[in-house]
C-alpha cells in the first residue's frame, strides 16, 4: 500500500468479540523508558518484543474468511456512514502533505497483525477493523495546500468507552503510524492500568505489530 502513501500523502522530510485471539511467539522485554532517555517527549512502555512477535491465530474459519473477504474491501461500505453509538469530536489535527488525494484504500491490513484497513472516501477517513470490517472511525479531513487538516473525528463511544480525547488520540496515531508509517506512540485509556503486560497486550490487541511504544501522555503532540 506504499503506492497510495505517497500517491496521497507524500513524505514528510524530517480482544475485541469476533476478532482472532493472539499467541506468544519468542520472549518478551518490557520496559518504561522515562522521558529523559525516550525517543520522544515522554515517558513510554517498549512494547516491541511482544507486538512484534505475537502472531494472530483462530480456530474459527469464519473469521479467517471474513479477514481474507475484507481484503478486496474499497470501502464503499462505510460511503456516507458514520460509526455506530456515535460520539461527535471537534480537532485540529495537521500533517505535511504533498500530491493530490483521490478516494480509494490508503491502507489495507496484509497480515492479521494489522488491525485496521483506512480508507479515503468523500473528504473522510474511514478506519475499520480489519478481521471483522466494524467502522470505528470517520474523520473528516481537508487537503489545504501543503497540509492535510482533521478537523473533526466520530467515533463508536463503545469501542473508546466514551474517552472523546482517546477517539482523537487513536486517529492521530494510525495516521502517522499507517499512513506516513512511522514509528510513533500509541495513546492508552485514562486509567488503565500500570502493568506492563496487560499494556503490551492491550496495545497488540488494538494496533497489532504496529503498537511499538505505548504512553499516558499526548501522543498528538509527537510529529511525523
Amino acid at each position: 500500500m506504499k503506492r497510495f502513501f505517497n500517491f496521497l500523502w507524500g513524505r514528510s522530510s524530517s480482544q475485541k468479540s469476533g476478532e482472532p485471539p493472539v499467541s506468544p511467539h519468542g520472549s518478551t522485554h518490557l520496559a518504561w523508558i522515562e522521558a529523559e532517555q525516550s525517543p520522544y517527549p515522554m515517558r513510554v512502555l517498549d512494547c516491541r518484543s511482544v507486538c512484534r512477535s505475537m502472531v494472530s491465530t483462530t480456530k474459527d474459519q469464519s473469521v479467517a474468511m471474513r479477514f481474507a473477504e475484507l481484503r478486496q474491501s474499497t470501502g464503499e461500505r462505510h460511503r456516507g456512514k458514520a460509526p455506530a453509538n456515535v460520539m461527535v469530536l471537534e480537532c485540529d489535527l495537521r500533517y505535511p502533505h504533498q500530491g493530490e488525494a483521490r478516494d480509494g484504500p490508503l491502507f489495507v491490513a496484509e497480515v492479521m497483525e494489522d488491525k485496521w484497513d483506512i480508507f479515503l472516501l468523500d473528504g473522510h477517513l474511514y478506519f475499520a477493523r480489519s478481521w471483522t470490517g466494524d467502522l470505528v472511525f470517520r474523520a473528516k479531513v481537508a487537503f489545504e495546500g501543503e497540509e492535510v487538516v482533521i478537523s473533526r473525528v466520530e467515533a463508536n463511544s463503545k469501542t473508546i468507552a466514551g474517552d472523546g480525547a482517546l477517539a482523537v488520540r487513536q486517529v492521530d496515531f494510525l495516521v502517522k503510524s499507517h499512513l506516513f508509517m512511522r514509528e510513533v506512540p500509541h495513546p492508552l485509556p485514562a486509567g488503565f492500568p500500570d502493568n506492563p503486560e496487560q499494556i503490551a497486550l492491550y496495545s497488540f490487541a488494538q494496533y497489532g505489530r504496529w503498537g511499538s511504544f505505548a504512553t499516558y501522555e499526548d501522543t498528538t503532540l509527537v510529529g511525523v
